[in-house]
């Protein structure tokens, strides 16, 4: 091969040596540059995609009831039938895993594969009546449903 290149003329070498350099670029571009350009592209999709799940709960969040305002609040021991009647009054009750009563003063109410805008509704619903203790949200595999695990009570503490 040396012996090849050393009977190439001047002009010959610097003809391949050009081609060899431009094929390198080529090749480089191919493999490297343009891979990193196709992940920065996914990776600027995905922001995208959080940015606007973002935004979309921040517009959510606002829909929430004000748990300072109060109406009416639920004696105790009535907090399991009052739950009952707003999540069949919200069509609901499919959603429905399971009640149970804490005490005589809250219950701890999961649903599953519950529509994001029935929640809210729901959430409006008691709004004033009981209190939200807590919330656990997780996404389902299809958009806009959740599984929810929720501790409600009529005000007073959860023990």
């Amino acid at each position: 091969m040396n012996s090849w290149w050393q009977g190439l003329q001047l002009r010959e070498k610097f003809i391949l040596s050009i081609a060899g350099l431009v094929g390198f670029f080529i090749l480089m571009d191919s493999l490297v540059v343009q891979e990193l350009n196709s992940k920065f592209e996914l990776l600027d999709e995905q922001i995208e995609q959080a940015q606007d799940d973002l935004n979309w709960m921040k517009q959510a969040v606002l829909r929430l009831p004000d748990q300072k305002k109060k109406t009416k609040k639920i004696n105790a021991g009535r907090v399991v039938t009052f739950i009952n009647q707003q999540i069949n009054r919200q069509g609901l009750k499919k959603n429905m895993q399971q009640m149970t009563p804490i005490q005589d003063h809250s219950a701890r109410l999961r649903l599953s594969d519950v529509e994001f805008n029935k929640l809210l509704k729901f959430f409006s619903a008691i709004e004033g009546s009981i209190f939200i203790q807590e919330v656990r949200l997780l996404p389902t595999d299809v958009d806009g449903f959740v599984n929810v695990s929720l501790v409600l009570s009529n005000g007073q503490s959860v023990k």
